[in-house]
């Protein structure tokens, strides 16, 4: 059973997030941002451009490095979340924040926070920044969350190939693949909300997530 919003808020309201130490890695936070339409869930998600420094073509949270102006890193969510998608910081209602993460290439480390915006259109919501993101992609958070979605990207760690957890979906005909941070980012909240409904827990997937965390947790 899907999670209402209501209850997705409460259960992101009461989680303890782990944290990783930042260490040599840069500061850096993104937005989860949940959009409730027409009593519909849906995920905001974007597809890079080939032109930024890091992560080209691939599929992302609106999220960023924290500048010194940002008094701490839900600020840093909301402005890059405003400077790539167009939407106000005051418009979205943060909730929590899941685990931290990291990402390998760019050295960042990862504070990921979770915002809503409640009975909105989704018609002319988003306005990207054209030099940062090549598409705005809203995907209602039952395909996301499908058992169907789930699939494996061979990855090379420690120069073998590995095989890691992945979300695959469709459309307008295309076929999208998430990997890397943000997929264990999008593992961290399915599996608080599939704990929370006794849904069909991807305890591979689970187990991969914190397997990696660990391995920041003890650097």
């Amino acid at each position: 059973m899907l999670p209402s919003i209501d209850f997705l808020e409460d259960s992101v309201r009461n989680y303890s997030a782990r944290e990783i130490p930042l260490g040599r890695m840069r500061e850096s936070a993104v937005l989860i941002l949940i959009c409730e339409s027409e009593s519909e869930l849906y995920v905001a998600l974007q597809v890079r451009t080939n032109t930024v420094a890091h992560h080209k073509g691939e599929i992302s949270f609106p999220g960023g490095r924290r500048d010194v102006e940002d008094l701490d890193l839900s600020v840093t969510a909301l402005r890059e979340t405003n400077e790539e998608m167009g939407v106000e910081s005051d418009e979205i209602a943060l909730i929590g924040r899941l685990d931290d993460t990291c990402t390998i290439v760019s050295n960042y480390r990862i504070s990921p926070f979770v915002g809503l915006l409640r009975g909105v259109d989704l018609d002319g919501l988003f306005s990207k920044a054209d030099a940062e993101v090549r598409d705005v992609l809203v995907v209602k958070l039952a395909t996301l969350m499908s058992v169907e979605s789930r699939v494996w990207h061979m990855v090379e760690q420690s120069g073998s190939p590995t095989a890691t957890r992945a979300y695959s979906f469709a459309m307008d005909g295309v076929e999208y693949l998430v990997w890397g941070a943000t997929a264990r980012i999008l593992t961290n909240l399915f599996h608080l909300l599939d704990l929370a409904t006794n849904e069909d827990i991807d305890e591979e997937g689970v187990q991969q997530m914190n397997d990696f965390f660990e391995l920041f947790e003890e650097s």
